[in-house]
């Protein structure tokens, strides 16, 4: 049986890792990724660098489950002159961070690292049709306060490798490219793959 249980895009018995490098665009910053598997889930780890409006290093990693759905987070590095160590678990009653329930967080399925366009999760999970369209709501980090915040996002599968992307709260629309693994590729005006 496929690892991916029942996603009809990608179904496979295993992958071998992947690797991204990710320019920003709209500030001086780049990210690096590796997609893996790992037992029946799926981890992306990577290194995000940037400046905005301080010099900062962050690591992330994001394990998820076979469906692509979030299991947990963390998110350790600097940012200027503070450190930052975040550990986030998806449990049964919720999400925490550093052990403390997120509050107004409810039951995403998806976490959202603001400071990386690490999308793949919620592309591989949603595993859309071209032409259909679906509502999420995603655990998002706000790096303007590093606060956990439940985000409203709409995708739309346009192509083969294309989707509409909607984060009505921001009034931001766009078009992600993405390769035929899902990684997203072009984030207008934000992130281009190298």
């Amino acid at each position: 049986p496929s690892l991916a249980q029942g996603n009809r895009r990608y179904r496979m018995t295993h992958h071998a890792p992947m690797t991204v490098w990710w320019d920003r665009l709209d500030i001086s910053g780049t990210d690096v990724c590796r997609i893996t598997q790992e037992g029946n889930g799926w981890v992306l780890d990577g290194t995000a660098i940037f400046a905005d409006p301080e010099t900062s290093c962050l690591r992330y990693r994001i394990d998820c489950a076979p469906d692509w759905s979030t299991t947990q987070a963390t998110v350790s590095g600097w940012v200027g002159g503070g450190d930052k160590h975040l550990r986030v678990i998806r449990g049964p009653d919720g999400w925490t961070c550093n052990g403390v329930p997120v509050a107004k967080a409810g039951g995403p399925l998806d976490i959202d690292l603001g400071f990386t366009p690490s999308n793949t999760n919620a592309i591989r999970r949603l595993d859309l049709r071209i032409g259909d369209s679906a509502e999420t709501t995603a655990l998002w980090l706000d790096t303007d306060d590093w606060n956990l915040k439940p985000l409203h996002q709409i995708y739309t599968r346009t192509g083969p490798n294309s989707y509409d992307y909607a984060s009505p709260v921001h009034n931001y629309l766009a078009t992600l490219i993405t390769n035929d693994f899902g990684v997203v590729l072009t984030y207008p005006d934000l992130w281009q793959a190298r």
